[in-house]
């Protein structure tokens, strides 16, 4: 009797150990998962250099102009006008403009050389042009000086070169046009060939008309 008693007393403190067992797994955690990294992205190609665009090709060079006919200051390689010599105006002078010229060099033939024109009016007027006439035996490239207004005792310049064909060209003529009040005026101006420098009573009149 005794022993029965004893070994029901084992069984239920068995069973009981087996139950604290089967509670205790079930409270353990269950294992956490390690996370596995991400496969790394493959590495990206360097930038290639970038390639300069080619530079734009220079324009064409412009055409040559002609020598230009505008008024403009004088610069150091152009003549004073103490040093250039009067035209010689036409007996009918009806324009108050005062005319001056100067060669670069002797008119030779074949051989062209620089003419240095210089007008300047003694009264202040508007739409002043200055004409080289083509003559026969003369190749030039001057075009017409045109100041919309003129002042008085103001310097108008033009340059262009001239070639005289013979020996028997004709001098070079000059009309001059400018407008004083309601009026439109004009003149013409001779300017005799191969004259570099010029006599002394042409340098006191040019002095004078200026």
């Amino acid at each position: 009797m005794r022993t029965n008693k004893l070994d029901g007393m084992i069984r239920a403190a068995a069973g009981t150990a087996l139950l604290a067992l089967t509670l205790a797994g079930c409270d353990k955690p269950a294992p956490q998962a390690v996370p596995v990294p991400p496969p790394e992205a493959p590495a990206q190609p360097a930038p290639a250099p970038a390639i300069p665009d080619a530079p734009a090709p220079a324009p064409d060079a412009p055409p040559p102009t002609e020598p230009s006919a505008v008024p403009k200051p004088a610069t150091s390689n152009e003549p004073r006008i103490e040093s250039m010599l009067a035209a010689i105006p036409s007996t009918k002078m009806g324009v108050a403009v005062d005319l001056h010229y100067s060669f670069d060099g002797a008119a030779l033939p074949n051989q062209p050389v620089i003419v240095h024109l210089a007008a300047v009016p003694r009264v202040a007027g508007a739409n002043m042009k200055v004409s080289v006439q083509q003559a026969a035996g003369l190749q030039m490239t001057a075009g017409p000086l045109n100041v919309q207004k003129a002042n008085a005792s103001g310097v108008y310049r033009q340059q262009f070169s001239l070639t005289k064909l013979d020996g028997t060209a004709e001098p070079l003529r000059v009309l001059v046009i400018m407008e004083m009040g309601e009026d439109s005026n004009f003149g013409y101006f001779t300017i005799p060939l191969g004259t570099v420098g010029g006599t002394n009573a042409q340098k006191q009149d040019s002095v004078k008309q200026r």
